[in-house]
């Protein structure tokens, strides 16, 4: 098989060192002195390298958060960490492999189980060498992608993973299926990836070294915030036995329907925004595409977006962005990807609009944190999400950070999210400000 890593790329990946500050906990298989990639007792090991995102062919018989396999990685200290590959459904039902992470901490277990923080990312854009889990020891603090300090093409870790270990609580991250994977991202689909969310988790409580409870709370950032927010509508129907108590989503992609209809007022605009807007237009396309064949290309790209839907299949989300930008933007020529939003015809409409969340009541309180400067998802779209989810009578707390960016919420906010998760776990009364 091809190799889906370019060889640069994976040697560079590969000859990166672990970030100052982070300890390890690694078995060590027992003689050798050599690190063990046993996950815990009972799991299969998955292949080292790429292959570990290969799937058997055909896929074997479970139900979703079945653990195909996992294979140890380097955690923080008293923690351990796997990446994992088990099975999810997409939104029609059908069976797919998909990968992700799981840590977890090495102290006392409490009675019940751990409790879980599922962890929804942002956008990383289309092709397979773009999952999170891929990138060397995974298992970190999330890396702040526009500093000196990333070795990274992507956004790499879970925000406060540290801290969620260290208050006792399991952290399940999946890549979404396609990334990782093989098979098209079906990006901004809700319900393939509200399933591919649930079932990490699911797969976390079937490795039984991990003792993963029934309570969950979901953190998403942007495209993973929009599918944060569809999982509090969906939880009971797809899993009914895990008990969600919040869901937290920083600038979550949660108003597709009322931007692509052009009825969201104009947000903040950078050098950089119309093109990387652009960018996640084309993988939205690209998602819709894989997902629901009765959709066309041709019915909201022009030529020279057919051309870039190609590259969505090649870039991560940031050099797709670029390429754009020094394709088209540079000269003003973005009109020439798309067709107009007024002749996008309705079936398309009718698509974004059930992957809008917000017009179907939550079952668990939700945490909104939105940057004012943020260039990606819009502020009036994020507030016109906590309009709707308001109207349902649950708690709903939305908060704005003046001056943080996309980039930077998952930091700005961090104070306020790890505690409300927290209360969440305790069972206190949730705040709203509707």
């Amino acid at each position: 098989m091809k190799a889906w890593l370019p060889a640069a790329v994976a040697a560079a990946l590969v000859a990166l060192p672990a970030l100052a500050g982070i300890g390890s906990s690694v078995a060590v298989a027992a003689g050798t002195g050599a690190p063990s990639a046993q996950c815990a007792p009972g799991v299969p090991v998955g292949p080292d390298g790429e292959n570990f995102y290969n799937p058997p062919s055909p896929l074997p018989r479970g139900t979703h958060g079945d653990v195909i396999w996992a294979r140890r990685v380097e955690a923080p200290g008293h923690a351990l960490a796997c990446r994992i590959l088990y099975l999810s459904t997409l939104h029609d039902g059908k069976p797919v492999a998909t990968s992700g992470l799981v840590v977890w901490p090495t102290g006392p277990v409490p009675r019940g189980g751990r409790n879980v923080v599922a962890w929804a990312h942002g956008t990383v854009g289309g092709p397979r060498q773009c999952a999170p889990s891929a990138a060397p020891n995974p298992a970190r603090n999330l890396v702040d992608y526009f500093t000196y300090k990333s070795p990274f093409p992507l956004d790499v870790g879970v925000p406060a993973l540290t801290k969620f270990l260290a208050a006792g609580d399991v952290v399940a991250s999946t890549d979404y299926q396609g990334l990782g994977t093989p098979g098209v991202h079906q990006y901004v689909v809700a319900a393939t990836e509200e399933h591919n969310v649930l079932d990490s988790v699911i797969a976390a409580r079937r490795i039984q070294a991990i003792h993963a409870g029934n309570r969950l709370a979901v953190l998403g950032w942007s495209q993973g915030g929009g599918a944060a927010m569809f999982i509090g509508q969906d939880i009971h129907r797809y899993s009914p036995e895990l008990n969600l108590v919040g869901v937290a989503g920083l600038a979550p992609a949660a108003d597709l329907g009322p931007q692509f209809a052009g009825k969201v007022l104009p947000g903040p605009r950078n050098a950089s925004s119309r093109a990387h807007n652009a960018a996640l237009r084309v993988n939205v396309y690209r998602g819709f595409l894989a997902a629901y064949p009765e959709l066309h290309a041709t019915d909201v790209l022009k030529p020279a977006g057919l051309e870039a839907l190609k590259g969505d299949g090649v870039a991560c989300i940031e050099h797709f962005a670029d390429v754009i930008q020094g394709n088209v933007a540079d000269d003003h020529k973005l009109n020439t990807l798309f067709k107009p939003l007024r002749e996008v015809p309705d079936n398309w409409a009718k698509r974004l609009h059930e992957n809008t969340p917000g017009y179907a009541t939550t079952v668990a309180p939700v945490l909104v944190m939105q940057g004012t400067a943020d260039t990606v998802i819009n502020p009036h779209s994020t507030a016109q999400y906590v309009k709707r989810a308001c109207t349902f009578s649950r708690p709903v707390e939305f908060t704005t950070y003046q001056g943080a960016t996309h980039n930077t919420i998952p930091f700005d906010a961090q104070k306020e999210y790890v505690p409300w998760i927290a209360a969440r776990f305790a069972g206190t009364k949730a705040p709203s400000n509707c």
